[in-house]
């Protein structure tokens, strides 16, 4: 009879099995009586939420919290969680007992405190901290409180001024990550994106028992680049050379155009870019006029680049302004949304360009010059052009301006205080930028997406002639985001930037850039396959898993929806240390369970299976 039972019990494992909620892998604790519990929704959540952690809260003053043999990671979101001794003690043997690990932060600096820190110091090489150079430094935009001194005994990786910041331990076989503060996690002192990331989830995989699975982005790159006016017939090449170069070393660029500075030439070799998939692209703006009236039949001219006028179309749309750049969706002179009227002539001006032009297949992304739109402009660029992707940095009917706050929006600008939306460093505008969250704005949902690093050379890559710090700054840039686990935009402007650059140097650059950054196995794409991706990463999650040591099988238990596929990032550790590799999550909608033979690795493709999109 045991023998039966036992086999019956085996064969079990092999059958498919219906769908049932499971226990969370990762629990957060907090006491929600205490001041110290924002520190869990402000800095903790939204970091694990946007690695796909699948994790569950408890106040520990409503429910007592337990470790079961399902639980990968404890958080201790600040200090005092266990308000007796006995109780973490018994907690304690629990995560031995399961060998569950954890990760424990103390609560912020109370009081005025005159001790902080501008920077930390990285004395120890570990997994942890294995991006970073050991020993080194980094240095903070602003100022850290220094956490209190403590007497745990541990080996330390990180500190500040003399004090302990990230210290690591081990008690029988759970591992335990000690930070003395969450201050870094701040906007004030660093940030999302600020450099630091990759100590955050890199202590999670650490210290969680493994196998250990993200919902959490590939490496994603694109490239973006703003105000094209196609002007390289300054250097005796096509008016967009530049796109095919970087898309011969994987860089696909989503082009802002300034559509009647455009030749016709342009035109024609934009047209070639948008059909063979090499680029994609939306009206930025109107452009900028040649004022001067110095009307220009082309761009192929000798001597000093900035001193060719503009060409501009002699059939364009009405002039609204008496200087500077003419916008489409925004009166940026006057700062204020065109009247109804006005937006729609301007809407159907920028439509009528695009029609006469046809073939030129239209980015469902759309970023506005200066970030500026109306709510009048919602309805035509959705119903008419399609649009489901914006890059929106501060609230709509309002300028781009210092006195104009960022946009509070996902996943990690909706609790703290705001800066400004301008890249003025007073302001906390220079902080990175990383949006990836659904908007309604006059009735019409959009999921607003963009990166841009702008504590590095400010506001964006500002490529040059000097090939090798340019190479250099953008493969800073692009690290910062995938260190992050968030998509790396290679950001820029044709005008002011690109169009300064020796065809030489810029094949030389693109070149220099893609082979710094192969080491990160890169899925380079465009824009509107990266964005849709990324969407399908806030529409669908990783509710939880399960590991069978006998047939060394994971099962992923999935909710939400996803029309096209994602990854999970499944973390596993031998004698030779932690290894990870990508797992291909099917399109679906509803739960779905995928089971995982944990050997070999999947490559994310360009083209995948996709479902209808949901509107």
């Amino acid at each position: 009879m045991k023998k039966n039972f036992f086999r019956l019990a085996i064969l079990l494992l092999f059958l498919p099995y219906p769908v049932k909620a499971q226990e969370s892998n990762v629990l957060v604790l907090f006491r929600g009586t205490s001041p110290d519990a924002k520190q869990v929704t402000t800095c903790i959540i939204p970091w694990l939420e946007h690695l796909g952690v699948p994790f569950r809260t408890i106040d520990a003053d409503r429910e007592k919290p337990s470790v079961s043999s399902a639980t990968a990671l404890v958080i201790l979101g600040h200090s005092n969680i266990f308000k007796r001794q006995k109780h973490w003690k018994k907690f304690e043997k629990e995560l031995m007992v399961n060998e569950t690990g954890l990760m424990a932060f103390e609560s912020p600096v109370h009081g005025n405190r005159g001790d902080s820190a501008a920077e930390v110091r990285f004395v120890q090489q570990h997994y942890i901290t294995q991006q970073h150079t050991v020993p080194g430094t980094f240095a903070f935009t602003g100022k850290m409180k220094l956490p209190r001194k403590n007497s745990r005994q541990g080996e330390v990786l990180l500190e500040a001024g003399g004090v302990p910041v990230l210290q690591i331990d081990e008690k029988g076989a759970s591992r335990r990550v000690w930070w003395s503060t969450a201050d870094w996690m701040s906007t004030y002192v660093s940030g999302p994106l600020g450099g630091m990331d990759d100590l955050f989830w890199r202590s999670i995989v650490w210290a969680a028992r493994k196998p250990f699975v993200m919902h959490c982005l590939p490496p994603l790159v694109t490239m973006r680049v703003d105000d094209v006016a196609g002007r390289g017939e300054i250097w005796h090449q096509t008016p967009l050379y530049w796109v095919g170069v970087s898309a011969k070393y994987g860089f696909k660029p989503w082009l802002g155009l300034f559509i009647y500075n455009l030749t016709p030439a342009a035109v024609n070799e934009l047209r070639s870019y948008l059909l063979s998939g090499d680029a994609t692209a939306a009206p930025h703006a109107f452009g900028r006029p040649n004022r001067s009236n110095q009307r220009a039949d082309g761009y192929l001219k000798t001597g000093n680049a900035d001193d060719y006028p503009f060409w501009y179309d002699t059939t364009a749309f009405r002039l609204r302004a008496t200087w500077y750049d003419e916008f489409i969706y925004f009166d940026h002179h006057r700062s204020k949304p065109w009247s109804e009227e006005e937006a729609i002539a301007g809407l159907e001006a920028a439509d009528q360009w695009w029609k006469k032009n046809q073939p030129l297949p239209m980015s469902k992304y759309l970023i506005a010059h200066f970030y500026e739109m109306a709510e009048n402009n919602f309805p035509f660029i959705s119903e008419r052009w399609g649009i489901e992707y914006l890059a929106l940095g501060h609230p709509v009917n309002l300028p781009y301006a210092d006195s104009v706050p960022w946009l509070v929006c996902g996943p990690f600008r909706k609790h703290e205080p705001p800066g400004t939306c301008t890249s003025n460093p007073a302001l906390r505008g220079n902080r990175p930028v990383y949006y990836a969250d659904f908007v309604t704005i006059n009735g019409c949902k959009l999921f607003n997406c963009f990166t841009e690093i702008r504590d590095d050379a400010g506001y964006e890559w500002a490529p040059d002639n000097n090939v090798e710090a340019t190479v250099e700054r953008a493969v800073r840039q692009l690290r910062r985001a995938l260190d992050a686990k968030a998509p790396a935009v290679l950001f820029t402007h044709e005008t002011d930037y690109i169009y300064r650059i020796r065809p030489e140097n810029w094949e030389m650059i693109m070149a220099g850039i893609r082979k710094a950054i192969n080491p990160w196995n890169v899925i380079p794409l465009t824009s509107d396959s990266a964005l849709r991706i990324v969407r399908a990463y806030s529409t669908s999650s990783l509710d939880s898993y399960s590991f069978s040591a006998e047939n060394l099988t994971l099962t992923l238990n999935v909710k939400g929806y996803a029309d096209v596929a994602t990854t999970a990032e499944v973390f596993t550790e031998t004698e030779k240390g932690i290894a990870s590799q990508l797992v291909m999550i099917r399109p679906h909608d509803g739960p779905l369970q995928i089971p995982v033979v944990l050997k070999g690795s999947r490559v994310f493709p360009e083209q995948n299976e996709r479902l209808p999109l949901k509107k």
